[in-house]
């Protein structure tokens, strides 16, 4: 399961640097993407990629970090799948059109450190 830890790592840098740089676009991307897609159809990857942190973590230096990230994925694939008092558009509504640019950089710069700190911690 490396070949995970490996592939999530550089997309989560890739996806940072491009929400640094090209902030507006990342956000019409993500926008038009939430918007054409059904909610219970993007609930699946959440919830997949959580499976996967999960089961990859004992692949990992520090896999406690990899486990919880797992099973907050988890958690938010359910979480949008079930949709409780209509959450899952107030939280599109929030992360799409409320915040401002220097906030999805900030974002970005998480994204980053998170994907650093996950390729720097496989055995």
């Amino acid at each position: 399961m490396k070949w995970f830890l490996y592939a999530i790592s550089f997309l989560w840098i890739t996806a940072g640097s491009l929400s640094i740089i090209y902030t507006t676009e990342s956000r019409n991307v993500m926008k038009r993407l939430f918007e054409k897609t059904d909610r219970k159809i993007l609930s699946v990857f959440p919830a997949i990629i959580g499976v996967l942190l999960f089961i990859s973590a004992s692949w990992s230096l520090h896999s406690w970090f990899l486990r919880m990230l797992g099973i907050m994925a988890v958690i938010k694939g359910v979480i949008i799948f079930i949709n409780p008092k209509n959450l899952y558009d107030e939280m599109m509504n929030c992360y799409l059109n409320s915040l401002s640019d220097q906030t999805y950089r900030f974002l970005g710069i998480v994204w980053i450190i998170i994907g650093t700190a996950i390729l720097s911690w496989i055995l």
